[in-house]
C-alpha cells in the first residue's frame, strides 16, 4: 500500500498545482497584504481583531513567505502541501479504523486525492485546508489513544493539535464533541477519561488567553451583519439552501451552471447513486460510528449555532471532508458485487475528476481574475480619469495588482452608511473627473440601492463601455463626460 500512497500524492499533487498561479481573490489578497505589510507582532495586535479568524495562518503563512515570496504561487504552496499531508494522514487513519481493508483505505485516499472540492481549497491562501490537516492530525491521535497500549507521545500529539486546529478555525470548534460522545460509545475506562481532561488543558489555557479576542471579533461581526444585512449570506445562515450545499459542494467542487435547469437536473442524477452508497455506510452504524461522529456532529452543531450567529458555509467544513469520502469508500466496499463495487467507485471518480477539469479549463468557473480586470483598465486609464468602487475604498486586489499610482476612489463613505452619505460622498469625488471605471464588485452589499451610479448618471456622465471577462470581478462600465 505504499506505492499505492505514493502514486495517489503524486496524483493529487498534480492536480494541485495546475491553475495555482490564478489571480488571488478577495480574501487571499487580504492575507498577502497582511503577510508582507505586518510583523508577526503586528498580525495579531493590529489586525486580528477587525478580521474574523484565529491568527495562527497568517502568522505561519507570513513566515512561510519569507523565504519563498509572495507570488500567488508561493502563497498557495502551503496549502497544497497541508492538502497533500491531509491525505497521509486520512491513510493512517483509514488503517486504524479498518485495519486490514484494503480496499476502504486506498479508495477513500483516491476520493479525497481527486476531490473537486478538497482541490480547491488546497490551491487557495486560506485557512481551511489548515485547519483540515489538524483536526485529521487530531483524529488520528485520538483514535491511537483508545488503543490499550498506547505511548504518552500520541497523547501528547492529540493534545498539541488540539490548540493548533482551534487557532487555525473557529468552525472545528463543534469537533470537539465527538472526542467526548464518542469514548461514551464504546465505554472507555475512568484513568482514560482523567487523560482525556489533562490533554485538553494547553486548549483551554489558550482558549482563555484568547477569548477577550474573540468576543471582540464577534461584537464586529454582529456590527457588520446589522450595518451589512446582506453580508448574512456571505456569512452563511441556518437554511435548507446552505445545508444542502454542503452535499453538492462536496461531490461537484466549486463549479456551478447559469443554467440552474441543468445543474440542478446533473446534481439530482449524480446524487442518487452517492445517497444509495452512503445509505449503505449508515447501515452499518455502528462499525462506523466515529466516522458518522466525526461527519454529522459539526455539521449539525455549526447549523444550529448560525440560528444565532450566522457563520455555516459549506467551505468551512473542509475538516470533516475525509468522513465524506470514508463512509463513500467502505459504502462502495460493502458491495457483494465485485462489477457493482468498481461501477460505483468509477462513478465517483468520474465525477470528481470531470469537476475538476471543468473547473481548470473555463476561466468563468474559476477564482476572481483581478490581475487581468486591473491591468485592463490601468493600460485604459487616461489623465482626469479615476477608478471607483461602491465601497469605502479601493478593493485590496486592485491594490495588490495596481502597478500606477493613478486616482483610485471609494463613493461610499462608510460600511453600512445611508444613501444621503452615499450622495454626498460621490458627489464630491466625481465632480471634477472627465472619466469613471466603476467596479461593480459587491455592489449589492455595499451600496444596495444603486446610490452611487445613479450620482455618476445624474451628475452628467454618459456609459461609453462595459468590460467584463474578469470571472467573479463582475463587470466594469466606463463613464466619460460628453
Amino acid at each position: 500500500m505504499t506505492i499505492f500512497l505514493f502514486i495517489t500524492l503524486l496524483l493529487g499533487l498534480i492536480l494541485r498545482i495546475i491553475g495555482l498561479n490564478q489571480s488571488l481573490w478577495l480574501d487571499e489578497a487580504i492575507g498577502a497584504i497582511v503577510v508582507k505589510n505586518f510583523g508577526l507582532g503586528q498580525i495579531i495586535s493590529q489586525f486580528i481583531a477587525h478580521d474574523n479568524h484565529p491568527p495562527l495562518y497568517y502568522l505561519v503563512l507570513k513566515l512561510w513567505s519569507l523565504p519563498f515570496g509572495y507570488s500567488e504561487i508561493a502563497l498557495r504552496s502551503m496549502s497544497v502541501l497541508l492538502g497533500l499531508g491531509t491525505i497521509v494522514i486520512v491513510f493512517f487513519i483509514a488503517k486504524e479504523l479498518f485495519k486490514k481493508d484494503k480496499w476502504t483505505i486506498i479508495v477513500s485516499c483516491l476520493f479525497l486525492a481527486t476531490s473537486p472540492f478538497h482541490i480547491y481549497y488546497s490551491q487557495e491562501a486560506r485557512m481551511y485546508v489548515m485547519a483540515g490537516f489538524f483536526a485529521s492530525l487530531a483524529i488520528l491521535s485520538f483514535l491511537k489513544t483508545l488503543q490499550n497500549k498506547v505511548s504518552i507521545a500520541w497523547w501528547v500529539v492529540f493534545s498539541v493539535s488540539l490548540p493548533l486546529l482551534m487557532f487555525s478555525d473557529y468552525m472545528p470548534v463543534f469537533l470537539l464533541p465527538v472526542f467526548w460522545l464518542y469514548p461514551l460509545i464504546i465505554k472507555k475506562d475512568k484513568s482514560w477519561w482523567i487523560k482525556l481532561v489533562m490533554a485538553h488543558l494547553p486548549l483551554g489555557i489558550l482558549g482563555l488567553y484568547w477569548l477577550p479576542t474573540f468576543l471582540t471579533q464577534s461584537q464586529n461581526g454582529k456590527w457588520l451583519i446589522a450595518n451589512l444585512p446582506l453580508w448574512k449570506s456571505v456569512a452563511g445562515g441556518a437554511t435548507l439552501k446552505q445545508l444542502g450545499l454542503v452535499w453538492v459542494k462536496f461531490i461537484f467542487g466549486r463549479i456551478s451552471f447559469n443554467n440552474k435547469a441543468i445543474y440542478y437536473s446533473v446534481i439530482a442524477t449524480i446524487s442518487l447513486p452517492l445517497a444509495f452508497i452512503v445509505a449503505r455506510a449508515l447501515h452499518f452504524w455502528r462499525k462506523l460510528s466515529f466516522v458518522w461522529l466525526w461527519l454529522v456532529a459539526p455539521i449539525l452543531l455549526g447549523f444550529i449555532a448560525s440560528i444565532w450567529f450566522p457563520a455555516f458555509v459549506y467551505f468551512r467544513y473542509v475538516f470533516v471532508l475525509p468522513a465524506f469520502y470514508l463512509l463513500l469508500a467502505y459504502g462502495t466496499a460493502s458491495l457483494k458485487n465485485t462489477y457493482s463495487k468498481y461501477l460505483f467507485t468509477g462513478l465517483i471518480l468520474t465525477v470528481s475528476l470531470v469537476s475538476w477539469t471543468i473547473y481548470a479549463v473555463v476561466p468563468d468557473q474559476q477564482r476572481e481574475n483581478w490581475r487581468k480586470a486591473v491591468a485592463t483598465v490601468e493600460s485604459r486609464l487616461k489623465s482626469g480619469e479615476a477608478v471607483a468602487f461602491e465601497n469605502p475604498d479601493a478593493f485590496t486586489p486592485f491594490k495588490w495588482y495596481s502597478k500606477t499610482n493613478k486616482k483610485e476612489i471609494g463613493l461610499v463613505p462608510k460600511i453600512g452608511a445611508k444613501d444621503s452619505e452615499i450622495r454626498a460622498q460621490a458627489n464630491t469625488q466625481i465632480e471634477k473627473l472627465k472619466g469613471i471605471y466603476l467596479f461593480e464588485y459587491l455592489k449589492d452589499i455595499n451600496d444596495p440601492n444603486g446610490i452611487a451610479r445613479y450620482i455618476i448618471e445624474q451628475s452628467g456622465f454618459i456609459k461609453k463601455d462595459t468590460l467584463g471577462g474578469f470571472g467573479g470581478v463582475g463587470k466594469i462600465d466606463y463613464f466619460v463626460r460628453p
